[in-house]
């Protein structure tokens, strides 16, 4: 009788789609995965990369972005932009990962301490019924960014969108419910169908499960999207066992291109799920 084989190593890989991102902006995170890939030995670490800018736009270069990786695999594939859910649905592809696999969505702003970090990742391990967990975010002050929210509504987009609303009685209320604002989000394990995509750690199986993203939006609601349809297989939640620090950039409200990205998104999340007024 022959022994038994070996566990397989279960992998955790990061994906990442960046559009116009120089080194000096993901070198944070770079630093994160690579700790993680060090510390976290009963893990196989990996990155995998789409990167949407156009030519000669002064973005990294995979070898760059490898030289900061150390020995961490890196698939790294450059094209056309064809949003932030089509890029990682492709990266998720690309990575060709098992069942039980963790798969990590992450903005570009994103770094974390490895310890800071392996406890949700050991969670979700080790809990089927989890089908997307996220971190307790906090900005570079420090400040909680509240990420377990409820489903979208047109409020709720539009105190988003002209915080001077709140101004309005009864507006600063409904947007502190919405955002789950009165929660302790260092201590509570808060379920959410909508969680942030800044962060997202799933099993392939359940990214795999749901189709990962849904490829009609091209830039926001689309984690509202996803999670949504995640809540509907398993927990959805926000866990603060982990801990990742955003540098948020609200680029929508600078940006009339991106403006205008979000009315179509809303467009395309409405004709899916409704989009109440509150």
């Amino acid at each position: 009788m022959q022994p038994p084989y070996p566990p397989r190593e279960r992998r955790v890989w990061f994906s990442l789609v960046l559009f116009r991102h120089r080194l000096a902006d993901i070198q944070p995170l770079l630093g994160s995965i690579r700790a993680l890939a060090e510390q976290a030995n009963h893990y196989g670490t990996g990155l995998v990369v789409y990167d949407g800018s156009p030519p000669n736009a002064g973005q990294s270069t995979a070898a760059a972005i490898q030289a900061q990786l150390a020995g961490v695999p890196l698939h790294h594939s450059r094209g056309p932009n064809i949003g932030y859910g089509r890029g990682h649905n492709g990266n998720f592809a690309a990575a060709a990962l098992e069942p039980d696999d963790l798969f990590i969505v992450t903005n570009p702003d994103i770094c974390f301490e490895p310890a800071d970090l392996i406890p949700l990742l050991d969670w979700v391990a080790s809990n089927p019924e989890a089908a997307c967990a996220a971190p307790l975010v906090v900005g570079d002050d420090g400040v909680i960014q509240y990420s377990a929210k409820h489903n979208p509504t047109l409020l709720s987009l539009a105190l988003g969108r002209f915080p001077c609303l709140k101004a309005v009685p009864g507006c600063r209320r409904y947007d502190r419910w919405h955002r789950n604002a009165g929660r302790n989000y260092t201590q509570e394990m808060i379920a959410s169908p909508y969680l942030s995509g800044c962060f997202l750690v799933m099993s392939a199986r359940a990214y795999q499960a749901v189709g990962g993203f849904c490829p009609r939006y091209f830039l926001h609601l689309e984690d509202a999207d996803l999670s949504r349809r995640l809540s509907a297989l398993g927990l959805t939640v926000q866990n603060p066992i982990g801990r990742v620090v955003h540098r948020w950039a609200r680029g929508s409200h600078r940006s009339l291109r991106q403006t205008v990205s979000l009315l179509r998104s809303m467009l395309v999340y409405a004709s899916l799920w409704r989009l109440p007024l509150l």
